[in-house]
């Protein structure tokens, strides 16, 4: 449709509004000249007048006498206050324009509303400093947990091979291997974080050595050693922290021996259960992202 004059908004159009103060008499002036009666509405009392007891010229506003009405006020017909700004509370869903699904709505650096592209599944939205939008992005390797893998046993084992408390590396061919666990590593530069926890006892009072091992190196990665009276049972914590190295399967292994002549016990006493048989030990290794 084609229009005289400019073109009316599409969107959240008010009428121009004036209101008279005290008004009594009956000549007034308009804040917007006009060219005859019917343009503008006149209300007294809330009541809208016939455009035949008024008349207009430009800004003069002429009525019959009013005897002091409590208000009065007129619309502009034909003047619209245009406006970008709706009322609080009046824009939904529905009076939203159409958009990308996942999108989201931002404001850029000249504060102009912008759209967020949608990301992809697993990103998350990250800010990206002042003066540009956020974006979605994939989370930060480092530090996430790839892999867990974990073996545990309750079974009572024994061994009678030593290991010297000196000070030398503990071997494998020292103490008696008591547990083991494999795993293939995602990458070579990730982190693996394996954590022993060994029961056991000795025969004699002496110092106990807990070593761990990777596949056929014969000098051990880490141990612990501690020295508890004949026969009483110890729970052994051993972490160990490195980088992978490799992506193939490795495989850890776990030693555990006295310095003393005599039989070492996994999960037990004298060769014997303890606690009812839920006494256990294990290993566990956990593969982090860097």
């Amino acid at each position: 449709m084609a229009y005289i004059g400019n073109v009316p908004a599409e969107k959240y159009t008010a009428l121009t509004q004036q209101t008279f103060s005290s008004p009594t008499g009956t000549s007034f002036t308009l804040s917007q000249a006009v060219t005859n009666s019917v343009d503008i509405d006149l209300y007294i009392d809330n009541v809208k007048q016939d455009p035949t007891t008024y008349s207009v010229s430009g800004t003069a506003l002429t009525t019959s006498t009013i005897a002091s009405p409590s208000t009065m006020y007129c619309i502009y017909n034909g003047k619209a206050m245009q406006t970008v700004n709706p009322p609080d509370d009046s824009v939904g869903l529905a009076q939203l324009a159409g958009g990308t699904d996942g999108n989201v709505i931002t404001f850029d650096a000249s504060g102009n509303p912008a759209y967020v592209a949608t990301g992809t599944d697993g990103q998350v939205l990250t800010s990206t400093g002042a003066g540009s939008p956020p974006a979605f992005e994939a989370l930060p390797a480092g530090g996430k947990v790839v892999q867990v893998v974990n073996t545990q046993t309750g079974a009572v084992a024994t061994g009678t091979t030593q290991i010297n408390d000196d000070d030398t590396i503990p071997q494998n061919s020292e103490a008696n291997e008591f547990m083991t666990l494999a795993i293939t590593p995602t990458s070579a530069s990730n982190k693996l974080f394996i954590e022993v926890v060994l029961h056991g006892s000795h025969t004699a009072t002496d110092a106990s050595t807990v070593s761990l091992f990777q596949d056929s190196t014969a000098g051990a990665l880490a141990c612990v050693v501690w020295v508890v009276s004949a026969n009483w049972t110890a729970a052994v914590n051993l972490n160990h922290y490195m980088t992978s190295g490799t992506t193939s399967s490795t495989t850890f292994k776990v030693r555990a021996g006295n310095n003393a002549s005599g039989t070492f016990t996994l999960n037990g006493v004298s060769s014997s259960r303890t606690r009812g048989g839920v006494v256990a030990s294990s290993i566990t290794i956990t593969e982090i992202a860097v």
